[in-house]
This record gives structure tokens, C-alpha cells and sequence, in this order.
């Protein structure tokens, strides 16, 4: 007599329906996030391909700050700044400490001597013949309104020249004021052609001695297309 096989269908038990359902649900969720970070990354390789004036534009804006370092490099100049106050007896003459142009000011009580090369005449120490005790003594950086002037004279006579000096490429052109603090100009280096092309501009605030050797606060400004 032959024997014959039962099956039985096995059915998920009380309370597992609901755990399948739970995985199958985590399982979508997770396909659709991937899938939608993917997708939000290819949307933003393919914008950057098709947009590429951002890149353009922060590329020219590094190009004005480099070019902004060079003129500031090449219009600035070291000044000793002594601070003395007259002393009765056993001080110093002015002839000691000053062995170069100078200029002194004089403010609440203390005077300031500015020495520098730069500048094209000097104050006399005989007008300074009292006896001084030294106090401060320091290099500070100043901008020269004639060092302005020699970059104009540069800019005029041999444009391509400057251009590569300081490293600007031949598709590119810049211009440079000096402003007084109305932003009025005062030197303005003028461009050779005018631009076609999107302008980026900046206004550097600076502390210069004038062509009468003064010193003034104003500004420089930096254009670059």
C-alpha cells in the first residue's frame, strides 16, 4: 500500500503580517532617497557644465585681488616714524637720529618725524635745534601720491609691459585711481580702451603722503575687465 505525502500550507503567524509590511515600506523608502540623491547630483554636474560664468567670475575676481597686492606692493614705501618730546638738557639733537629727508609733525604736544627716501625735500633740523628725548620708534607703510604718478608714467609709456609685470593675462585690462575721502579722483590712470565687457571694481581705503608731502586718508580704486 503506498503511502501518500500530506502537505500543509504554513501561513505567517499571528502578528508577522505586519513586519513584512514594515520591511517592504523601509526597502521603498530607502530606493526612492538614494535614487533622488543621485538624481539631484546629476542636476548639479549638469548645471555647472552649462553655467560656467560662475567659475568665469570667481576666476576674476582672484585676478583682481592679485593685481590690487601688486600695485599696493609697488605704491607703498617704508617710513621710520620716531615720537619724541622736547627735553631740557642732556637730550638729543635733531641731527642725531635724522640722517635721511624728513618731515616732522607736530600734535598734542609731540612731535613725529617721518623719514623716508621718498620724500623729494626735507625739513630742516635747525628748525628743530631744541633737545629731544626719543620715544616710539617703528617702520610703518605708507602709499605715496609720487609713487601714484611714476605707475602712470609706467602705464603710459609701455601699457603691455606693466601688464605682464604684474602678471595680468593679454585678454584682460585694468585701470587705478587715487581718490581723496570725497571718493573725488585726484590721479586717475586712465584705460587704454573702453570696456566691453563685465567690470569688477574695488575701493581700497589708504593713508598716503600727498605731493606736499602731507599725509591724507583716502583711497585707491582698482579696475579690472
Amino acid at each position: 500500500m503506498i503511502k501518500q505525502k500530506t502537505y500543509t500550507k504554513e501561513y505567517p503567524k499571528e502578528g508577522h503580517e505586519g513586519n513584512f509590511l514594515i520591511r517592504s515600506r523601509k526597502g521603498s523608502q530607502i530606493s526612492f532617497i538614494i535614487s533622488f540623491l543621485l538624481f539631484i547630483s546629476f542636476l548639479i554636474f549638469f548645471i555647472s557644465i552649462l553655467n560656467p560664468f560662475e567659475k568665469i567670475e570667481t576666476g576674476k575676481s582672484s585676478l583682481l585681488k592679485h593685481l590690487e597686492n601688486e600695485i599696493i606692493k609697488n605704491v607703498t614705501g617704508d617710513v621710520e616714524v620716531i615720537s619724541v618730546k622736547e627735553k631740557v638738557g642732556n637730550g638729543i639733537l635733531c641731527g642725531d637720529f635724522v640722517d635721511n629727508n624728513f618731515k616732522a609733525k607736530t600734535k598734542n604736544g609731540i612731535i613725529k618725524f617721518y623719514i623716508s627716501n621718498e620724500f623729494s625735500n626735507s625739513d630742516s633740523c635747525q628748525d628743530y635745534s631744541n633737545e629731544y628725548e626719543l620715544g616710539l620708534i617703528r617702520t610703518q607703510k605708507y602709499v605715496f601720491q609720487s609713487k601714484i604718478l611714476k605707475l602712470n608714467k609706467s602705464y603710459e609709456d609701455d601699457y603691455e609691459y606693466l601688464k605682464k609685470y604684474f602678471g595680468i593675462p593679454e585678454t584682460n585690462d585694468f585701470e587705478v585711481s587715487l581718490l581723496n575721502i570725497n571718493k573725488s579722483s585726484i590721479i586717475k590712470i586712465n584705460s587704454k580702451e573702453t570696456p566691453q565687457t563685465e567690470v569688477l571694481a574695488d575701493i581700497i581705503p589708504v593713508t598716503y603722503f600727498n605731493k606736499t608731502s602731507e599725509i591724507e586718508n583716502g583711497y585707491l580704486k582698482v579696475v579690472l575687465w
